[in-house]
């Protein structure tokens, strides 16, 4: 009687298998871990730049406050960064001098002291900013008057300053190396006292009949 021998397959994984196995699952942990890397980077630069913005526009806003209430505006550029002289008069006719600087670390301050009685800081300190994560400073302060098209609006463009603000955000671990963002702002600023001052003063040199 001829006996037939049947053999069982042995369940599991060959040598190949497993170091198929290994290698695309190493492929996979390491792609994931590249994206959860740049997802972070991108959540932490956002978080940073929308403080930097609102630094940016809130400096910006006070600015423009001093100088449209101004009569008076004059400019002296120091270490590159412009300081800015200004003149305005109560009710009573009693002058107020406020002198707007800048400098990279500091920031925009209003007679050489931190804007909102110290609570408007440059935003170099906080979250993904700490132990050299992001360096933030003031690149640019520059202002100017506009230029006179025609005679006509002379004392338009000379009542009418442009101010631009540099911000530079600088982060050291970015993927791919050390990454370097410029956030600019840009206003133009009308000052009506100045301009009714222009306006009284020409009117004055005029000859009477």
């Amino acid at each position: 009687m001829i006996r037939l021998k049947i053999t069982k397959r042995q369940s599991g994984l060959t040598l190949v298998e497993l170091m198929t196995t290994i290698v695309v699952s190493g492929i996979m942990m390491l792609g994931l871990g590249l994206s959860l890397r740049v997802m972070m980077f991108h959540y932490q630069n956002d978080s940073v730049l929308q403080d930097v913005r609102q630094y940016g526009n809130t400096v910006m806003r006070e600015i423009m406050k001093e100088i449209s209430l101004s009569r008076f505006i004059d400019f002296s550029p120091i270490n590159n960064f412009e300081r800015i002289f200004l003149t305005k008069y109560d009710e009573y006719g009693n002058p107020t001098n406020t002198t707007i600087t800048a400098n990279a670390i500091d920031g925009v301050l209003f007679n050489y002291k931190l804007p909102l009685n110290g609570a408007l800081a440059l935003p170099k300190k906080g979250r993904f900013r700490n132990n050299n994560q992001r360096n933030i400073s003031l690149r640019e302060f520059d202002a100017w008057e506009s230029k006179v098209i025609s005679t006509r609006l002379q004392r338009f463009a000379q009542s009418t300053i442009t101010l631009r603000l540099e911000l530079e955000v600088e982060t050291i671990n970015a993927p791919g190396g050390k990454q370097v963002e410029i956030i600019r702002f840009e206003r133009k600023i009308f000052m009506p006292n100045k301009y009714i001052s222009l306006a009284s003063s020409t009117g004055s040199m005029r000859p009477t009949s």
